[in-house]
């Protein structure tokens, strides 16, 4: 009951304090530099700490759902990346990042924890090219937003889905566990990544280390890249996992102008639909399948960057998933590997869309310490529009965020029908 009082206070803390700011006066102007065309992650995370060795983040939150009951959370977000040795030496360094997200239902009457440990790795610089990493990482492949066919690594891997905003679900995912190994050249470079299988499913227990989301198979991952000009330096990736056929993808981006970046992503190989991975393997449809996300940015000098991309996903087709599921038995997808604990998991491959398309919007100090993010995805095999909105207030250490996102959800315990979930979060983040 204490725990109930304090995030009800501390929630009703945050939401008077978010109404309160981002209706005052703004504050003092920032530096006016604009966005360069590649940086293409998320600017509000620390981002006035990124100097920091030790980078802590706690949140409060309150969401307010038109389809189901209001749900409050408290959160708290870690990052520690320092060398192990200190002065003593640059050759070792360690990191460790992990998020605890508390959520309370039903008048606070009801709640549950969930701990992310995101990456737990040591870094050894063999040479002054030569590095290897050890532990938990979490890799990222391919500079598109909406959809990365090349990131093979990444699927499956959110514990704690707290925004429909795709960078966020990238940052708070689960490493793998791995060994990787980097070398570098002047012109070239190569990474070779080893993955055991840990677990074979994947746990919703609130403290597991969930190695059966992060390494469910044995896996090999091989990254080449060569730059063949200042602005073109295409990759080429290597993938295999245990009883699966290997998969090859290509990843490109090119600086069109000072203000403009084209980049096209490519994955290919044969497979089975990724909805279908929770069927008996009997039931597998193995073919060939392409996937592709191909995009362009613009960024103004009144750090305003626009994007258009467009996706192909050879491996999902969520009217077949949603016409197989619905007659599925609970029997047939328990023998297939489905855990029903796991539920959410699974509803994602069964909502990928084979075609769709996104907009963004994302202007920073749109007025002096406000930024706006728009994100508009349109479904184009079942035409439904996904949708997310971020308005973030800058008070030095304090950010204030009003959202407003649009997803699709499916009743995966009964029914397995798609609705329309529309939720208001605001959130306090005290970044320290």
């Amino acid at each position: 009951m204490a725990a109930q009082r304090f995030a009800f206070r501390l929630t009703r803390l945050a939401c008077l304090t978010a109404v309160a700011v981002l209706y005052a006066a703004p504050a003092l102007s920032g530096t006016d530099a604009s966005l360069d065309a590649l940086d293409l992650a998320d600017n509000t995370e620390f981002s006035d700490v990124k100097d920091k060795t030790l980078n802590v983040m706690a949140e409060a939150a309150s969401a307010i759902n038109e389809n189901s009951g209001n749900v409050q959370r408290v959160s708290l977000d870690m990052r520690w990346d320092t060398p192990l040795m200190g002065r003593l030496s640059q050759d070792w360094r360690l990191v460790l990042s992990n998020r605890i997200d508390s959520r309370f239902y039903r008048g606070l009457s009801r709640n549950r924890n969930v701990n992310s440990l995101r990456e737990a790795y040591l870094t050894y610089r063999l040479t002054p090219r030569t590095l290897i990493d050890a532990g938990r990482v979490n890799t990222r492949y391919g500079v598109a937003l909406g959809y990365n066919p090349t990131d093979f690594l990444g699927r499956g891997t959110v514990r704690s889905v707290i925004s429909a905003d795709p960078e966020t679900l990238r940052t708070n995912r689960l490493g793998n566990a791995m060994v990787r190994l980097q070398q570098f050249w002047d012109k070239a470079a190569l990474t070779a990544i080893v993955s055991p299988k840990l677990a074979g499913q994947p746990s919703d227990d609130s403290a597991s280390l969930d190695w059966g989301a992060s390494n469910p198979r044995d896996r090999l991952l091989l990254v080449g890249s060569y730059r063949f000009a200042e602005n073109l330096n295409p990759q080429l990736l290597y993938f295999q996992e245990s009883h699966r056929s290997p998969q090859i993808g290509l990843n490109l981006a090119r600086v069109l102008s000072r203000s403009t970046l084209a980049y096209l992503e490519w994955a290919g190989g044969r497979q089975p639909f990724a909805w279908q991975t929770s069927l008996p393997e009997s039931q597998w449809d193995v073919a060939w399948r392409n996937r592709a996300s191909a995009g362009i940015t613009w960024t103004g000098e009144n750090r305003l960057t626009l994007r258009l991309e467009g996706h192909y996903d050879g491996s999902a087709d969520n009217e077949r998933a949603m016409s197989a599921f619905s007659t599925a038995s609970r029997y047939g997808l328990v023998q297939g590997g489905a855990s029903y604990g796991n539920s959410a998991r699974q509803a994602l491959d069964l909502m990928s869309p084979r075609r769709s398309a996104l907009v963004q919007a994302y202007w920073k100090d749109v007025v002096d310490q406000y930024d706006l993010n728009i994100i508009v995805q349109r479904d184009l095999q079942r035409q439904k529009n996904l949708g997310f909105a971020e308005l973030r207030r800058h008070i030095g250490p304090v950010d204030v965020a009003l959202q407003w996102q649009k997803i699709y959800r499916m009743d995966a315990e009964t029914t397995y029908q798609i609705r329309p979930d529309r939720r208001w979060q605001i959130s306090v983040s005290y970044y320290f």
